[in-house]
């Protein structure tokens, strides 16, 4: 604790550039900041966020590609939480479920004031399993951004994220039993809207007696999510991210995601969606995976990766057959293969459904559909995303999100739009791109991380202090001056006294009271483990007394 005193590494450069037009940008200021000692009564940490936001012009090189792919659940997905709604629920185009099940990961710890959670918000295929832990070590799809010091940093934050109602790894969907026949529901499944994915992850906080999100962050499905939340339940969303996403679903994405369910609902063995207990429609999720691949990845990306190469071993007399031939060719073979027995058709064809008809529109005073009416009430800061080479989301769509939240009065909205040639699937594959950008958002104030750290550092004396109480004052002085020399015969003065005050604060001590004893007896930059136990008397002279249990 003592020798991170939270303290932020410097992030990679950002592979972004402003969109034109994007004004205010220069000012913004991304809270990658450090620690530094506050003016309160005890010793705490205030993030600063004092590095400006630098925009770069131009594209990066595509010098090489690496052969990276996302991390997918598998159909024996282990280590989720249940939570279950045993009241119905409702749905918005006129049906209702008669309960609902919604299967949930968490990482990090929520705080004593439930006030540092952030709702991570997955795509259209994603299970819960964001991130590797204790109940399953698997690698998970953001695997990059959770953790320790990372975007969605634990130290600080407690992340949740769920398996999408209409899914197939826990959550009520379409191959989940109906209580009501003791059969799987299939066909009999009710439509819903993205808006009831929504309500059901906030039914989930309410369970976990969360009344305020630090955040929600989402792409793909996701995205919209966030965008949906932060409308529909303004008071209870501080902040929001939307990564790759659109505020009104456009005919180009619903033509992608109608060839994809027709290529399952043409299957022979779809059998209009009751195949549990016969065959399942394979050929037809082959397919619907490999037009799906087509939509997630880059035209740019594959040129640099397979050009109009032919894979070793194929057929080399091209005179009949028409058998896999080019590296492409094989790649989508391969995607559309291990999609089978790993994701439910029904649940794509729900989902998908659910996101066509998916608009942040309402009436405005005229009664027309207006997404400036619909988004009147996102007032939250606001990260948005978007990528240049994303063909299922292209990028118009994020800058309309930008441009229509700002319109409506909403001056804390940040727009950045990427170069990545990942396309779309660069939210899960370009973390050195992505993540410092959401890092900085989710802890720049205001409604920031700095009453976050405030907490960890007093947290963090209380339990050094308690610790420490079981020793003599000379131990506990020589054991912390070895801990911060590590090794050194001195230490600097400033960590020196910054410790000291950890250690001694609330035992007789004001911070003042130490500042004026380093003022007057340790002035030196550099401070001897002597110099430093020469302040012994004094410290044990104010009343420092040894506990003794």
């Amino acid at each position: 604790v003592l020798a991170s005193r939270g303290r932020f590494s410097k992030p990679p450069a950002l592979s972004m550039k402003a969109m034109r037009g994007a004004s205010g940008l220069a000012g913004r200021r991304l809270a990658m900041g450090a620690a530094r000692l506050g003016d309160r009564s005890s010793a705490c940490m205030q993030v600063l966020s004092a590095l400006p936001h630098r925009t770069m012009s131009g594209r990066r090189a595509f010098a090489t590609v690496e052969d990276k792919e996302p991390t997918y659940a598998t159909g024996d997905l282990i280590g989720y939480k249940i939570y279950h709604h045993t009241e119905p629920f409702k749905l918005s185009p006129g049906g209702e479920l008669p309960e609902l099940r919604v299967a949930y990961e968490t990482w990090g710890h929520l705080n004593r004031n439930k006030d540092n959670a952030i709702l991570l918000q997955c795509g259209m295929s994603a299970s819960s399993h964001a991130c590797s832990h204790a109940g399953n070590p698997g690698k998970g799809w953001w695997e990059d951004y959770i953790g320790p010091g990372k975007t969605l940093d634990t130290n600080l934050f407690f992340v949740i994220c769920t398996n999408n109602l209409g899914g197939c790894y826990g959550s009520t969907g379409p191959s989940a039993v109906d209580p009501r026949t003791g059969k799987r529901y299939g066909s009999t499944f009710p439509r819903f809207e993205v808006r009831d994915q929504v309500a059901a992850q906030f039914l989930l906080l309410d369970y976990l007696g969360i009344e305020r999100l630090h955040a929600c962050v989402g792409s793909s499905l996701g995205g919209m999510q966030s965008i949906c939340a932060a409308a529909t339940y303004p008071e209870r969303v501080a902040k929001f991210v939307t990564i790759s996403a659109c505020a009104k679903s456009f005919p180009g994405s619903i033509a992608f995601r109608h060839a994809q369910r027709s290529a399952i609902m043409n299957d022979p063995h779809w059998k209009n969606g009751d195949y549990y207990d016969s065959k399942l429609p394979e050929s037809g999720l082959r397919l619907a995976r490999e037009v799906g691949t087509i939509t997630y990845r880059s035209g740019q990306e594959w040129q640099q990766r397979f050009g109009q190469g032919r894979f070793e071993g194929a057929e080399k007399d091209r005179t009949t057959g028409l058998a896999l031939e080019f590296q492409i060719e094989r790649y989508l073979a391969h995607q559309g293969r291990k999609w089978v027995n790993n994701y439910d058709p029904n649940s794509l064809l729900w989902i998908s459904k659910a996101m066509d008809g998916f608009t942040m529109e309402a009436p405005d005073s005229h009664g027309r559909p207006s997404l400036k009416a619909g988004l009147k009430t996102a007032m939250q800061p606001a990260l948005v995303i978007g990528v240049q080479h994303d063909v299922l989301f292209p990028v118009w769509q994020q800058k309309e999100i930008a441009d229509t939240l700002r319109a409506v009065g909403n001056k804390r909205v940040t727009y950045y739009e990427l170069d990545s040639h990942f396309g779309h699937d660069s939210f899960l594959l370009d973390a050195v791109s992505i993540g410092p950008a959401v890092k900085g958002h989710l802890e720049q104030e205001p409604l920031g991380a700095k009453h976050l750290w405030e907490e960890v550092a007093e947290n963090a004396q209380v339990i050094l202090q308690g610790v420490s109480s079981v020793t003599s004052l000379s131990d506990q002085m020589r054991s912390m001056f070895r801990a911060l020399a590590r090794g050194s015969d001195t230490v600097d003065r400033d960590q020196l006294q910054f410790a000291t005050k950890i250690m001694f604060t609330r035992n007789g001590f004001t911070e003042h009271d130490l500042d004026m004893i380093f003022e007057r007896q340790l002035n030196q930059s550099s401070i001897s483990l002597n110099d430093f136990m020469g302040i012994r008397d004094v410290l044990e002279h104010k009343g420092h007394d040894t506990f003794l249990p």
